[in-house]
């Protein structure tokens, strides 16, 4: 057992933070070893087709953008698809919660891949959502004229029946193929999830609530996903 790390630190709390620390160490191991597997996938399908969307960010706002163009000159592609359909009141308040921390991180991730999200409600709901909420800095897209979210797996049976998905694609000489998408049900980005994974942190642990906190709701999520 290690010395006390912290004043007046009890004997009973080191040795019971030394042994967590221990499976923190395995977990960060853990987490480095399966990021290490999906590296060596094997790649995947070609891109079905080069999807037209619609931009959805003030600079561009309304003007098509194809599948081929968003990786400006990166090999790499992170496409988010948040819930957000044409007939919605307010988007998904988790999907929102995920694009507010992905707004503040894109900067960071852009210098080596390229990165947007997407949504089914047209471009202007979109738009008038981003400026709510402050997003600035991550490209936005509407798929609402293309079969992207279908043929992708962000969407049930029809284009308000959304769902929240990663996917990730890469550019190579012969063509753009898909990488990996998340394929779990729930939690399915949790690891960059800010949220969420500040209350591990603490000691009442994650809320016994189906969403993040927010100051809005989400009638059509409540109503058709919730209930």
């Amino acid at each position: 057992m290690t010395e006390p790390r912290y004043p007046n630190e009890p004997t009973e709390y080191r040795s019971a933070r030394d042994a967590l620390l221990a499976e923190e160490k395995a977990l960060v191991a853990k987490v480095k070893a399966v990021a290490a597997q999906r590296r060596r996938l094997p790649r995947g399908g070609r891109l079905k087709q080069d999807y037209a969307f619609t931009w959805a960010t003030d600079a561009r706002l309304g003007q098509r953008v194809k599948f081929s163009e968003l990786f400006g000159d990166k090999h790499t592609l992170l496409l988010y698809s948040f819930m957000y359909g044409p007939h919605w009141d307010n988007p998904c308040p988790s999907c929102t919660s995920l694009v507010d921390g992905f707004d503040r991180t894109a900067y960071q991730v852009t210098r080596d891949a390229a990165f947007a999200a997407v949504a089914k409600a047209p471009a202007e709901m979109i738009n008038a959502w981003a400026r709510k909420r402050g997003w600035s800095q991550v490209d936005l897209l509407s798929g609402s004229e293309c079969t992207y979210q279908h043929d992708y797996k962000c969407q049930g049976d029809s284009d308000d029946m959304q769902y929240p998905v990663m996917h990730v694609f890469r550019k190579h000489d012969d063509g753009i193929f898909h990488f990996w998408g998340t394929e779990l049900e729930a939690n399915h980005v949790d690891t960059v999830w800010t949220y969420w994974n500040l209350m591990d942190f603490t000691p009442e642990g994650r809320p016994d609530r189906p969403t993040p906190p927010q100051v809005f709701r989400s009638k059509f999520l409540e109503e058709h996903y919730l209930d």
